[in-house]
């Protein structure tokens, strides 16, 4: 295959799972605020992990509380989020044709292997980098470019593939190839300036691009 490493972004990528955050970061800060953030205000907080996420509206000492009572809420509704139909096949073909699966999210840790291991997908990734592991969240590409030395990976057959402009950005940055995702609802349109080396419309025009041979 041409692409022999992907790294994958998990929510509106993996997960259709939008709603359902934003619910639980609801939930999470409401006994903190007098007024809760709007979605566009969320969008705006997103890239650490979720108690950083929130705590940029509620005082640092309330962000453990808050991100229990998030944990509680994402857990207990977590069979309203699935996969995109699709991407567990696609996964798993990745996986049998010889590609490394990483991901790399701005999500926590103990929500990050909560959702994997619940969708019995989490033993097809090489490694993850999670939102605390990272000084400097997406767009910067810290997280990836520790995955290419951690993973000893070819930047020329490893590419990035989200639906955010802040996965295409920081691909960009690490000399990475570059997939937009434009299936959810949610997606995002490309902002001035931001050109990823390919669009997906469906997950089966993304397993074309990730599938495809080896042009050399």
């Amino acid at each position: 295959m041409r692409f022999k490493a992907v790294i994958f972004d998990r929510d509106g990528t993996l997960f259709d799972s939008l709603d359902v955050i934003l619910r639980a970061f609801a939930y999470g800060v409401e006994p903190y605020v007098q007024r809760l953030p709007s979605r566009q205000e969320w969008f705006g907080a997103f890239g650490p992990a979720e108690p950083e996420v929130m705590g940029k509206f509620i005082p640092s000492e309330k962000k453990q509380a808050a991100f229990n009572r998030f944990y509680s809420y994402y857990r207990d509704h977590f069979p309203e989020i699935r996969l995109y139909p699709g991407i567990r096949e696609l996964l798993f073909r990745l996986k049998e044709n010889g590609a490394k699966l990483m991901l790399f999210t701005g999500g926590g840790r103990v929500s990050t292997h909560f959702c994997l291991e619940q969708a019995g997908i989490l033993l097809l990734f090489d490694a993850l980098i999670c939102g605390e592991d990272v000084q400097r969240p997406k767009p910067d590409p810290e997280g990836l470019l520790n995955l290419v030395i951690a993973q000893q990976l070819v930047p020329e057959e490893t590419i990035v593939v989200g639906d955010a402009a802040s996965d295409i950005e920081a691909g960009k940055a690490a000399g990475l190839w570059t997939a937009w995702l434009c299936w959810s609802e949610n997606a995002q349109s490309a902002p001035p300036g931001v050109q990823p080396d390919f669009v997906c419309n469906a997950v089966k025009e993304l397993e074309q691009v990730l599938l495809q041979e080896d042009p050399s």
